[in-house]
């Protein structure tokens, strides 16, 4: 009992603190050591040596394949995503495993890439974001109440607007975080009650998340399929695979739907149209792969498209960030210089 309480804190203790650089660079290691030939428990020992910061939840999944748990459900317990640990599932139905740990390694060290991109994007800017509130904040508590009077009859129609808005910026910010974060709340308990296809359809109702969400969903399931149907699985085959447990709650769902319309006399292409989170032209390439005996490559190279699409599309975004909230902060200063510079500078004017 005791042994069971210790690996359980244990494990609780290491699962939460691998960010997504050292996920990526574990399992970029590992494949790389399988292609040389090393077994699964010879990589993980030398790379217990090698990583001696994560040799404690290593020796951890050591432990757990030696008492027969699968590598794919170990890592999953390490906080390892989901996806990572579907694609390592299904990698030993179609025996690539060295390719899937590579793949998935590449896939968080993207992740981890775009993470480090967009917090280098935005630290300047929130710096100046934050900065500017906390000037309108002192402006509207220490300096506009003194400026009310010379307002009231020296203020031009921008200017009282300038001043309207400061003087009730506290109250609107409030109300903006309140708003936000209550609909935050209420969206995460409706989605939580949701299957993962109605959550994944919520999410695709947003203009710009829309796009970039169908070329991934639609990346991750043309890889899986096109490893298992180069390992000689038929389709049928395949989707019996991915209503397994071991996959992630959305592949599960989708196949279990696509099931039920192949049972009901529909083609692959005919089910596939009813999910928003795929691009349309997934069903025909499936159709076309079918006719042709090549489904098994032509999905490889579709989801090597769709993966450089998404890439190019999230650059974009990272391009559109910045110039936004500096101008957020350049209607800030366009306000203050209206509210406070402006009328002095009138008001100097006259004297003069």
């Amino acid at each position: 009992m005791a042994t069971l309480l210790n690996k359980t804190l244990f494990t609780f203790r290491f699962r939460k603190k691998k960010s997504a650089a050292v996920q990526a660079s574990f399992l970029i290691k590992l494949s790389s050591l399988m292609a040389e030939g090393f077994s699964l428990r010879e990589s993980l020992l030398f790379l217990q040596m090698i990583l001696p910061k994560e040799k404690h939840w290593i020796q951890a999944v050591l432990e757990e394949l030696e008492e027969g748990e699968r590598f794919d459900s170990s890592i999953k317990k390490q906080g390892f995503p989901d996806r990572v640990s579907a694609q390592i599932y299904l990698s030993f139905i179609h025996g690539n495993l060295t390719e899937a740990l590579a793949a998935s390694g590449s896939y968080l060290e993207e992740k981890a890439k775009q993470q480090g991109q967009l917090t280098k994007l935005l630290q300047y800017p929130l710096f100046l974001l934050v900065f500017m509130i906390g000037i309108l904040m002192a402006i509207r508590v220490m300096i506009l109440p003194n400026f009310e009077q010379m307002n009231a009859t020296n203020g031009s129609s921008i200017n009282n607007i300038a001043i309207g808005f400061i003087y009730h910026f506290p109250t609107l910010l409030g109300i903006i975080s309140l708003v936000v974060c209550l609909s935050t709340l209420i969206i995460k308990n409706q989605l939580g009650k949701r299957t993962a296809i109605q959550r994944t359809a919520f999410f695709m109702k947003i203009p710009l998340l829309s796009a970039m969400l169908r070329l991934y969903y639609t990346n991750l399931f043309s890889y899986e399929w096109s490893q298992l149907l180069k390992s000689g699985l038929q389709m049928n085959k395949i989707i019996e695979l991915m209503q397994t447990k071991e996959t992630t709650q959305l592949m599960q769902e989708v196949a279990n739907e696509i099931e039920k319309e192949l049972r009901k006399g529909l083609n692959f292409k005919e089910s596939m149209s009813k999910f928003t989170f795929f691009n349309s032209e997934l069903g025909f390439i499936i159709m076309h792969g079918e006719a042709t005996s090549r489904l098994g490559i032509e999905l490889a190279v579709y989801a090597k498209d769709c993966q450089l699409r998404l890439m190019d599309k999230i650059q974009k975004i990272f391009s559109w960030i910045q110039p936004i909230i500096f101008l957020v902060i350049a209607f800030f200063i366009m306000c203050v210089y209206l509210a406070l510079l402006l009328p002095t500078f009138t008001m100097m004017e006259e004297i003069l």
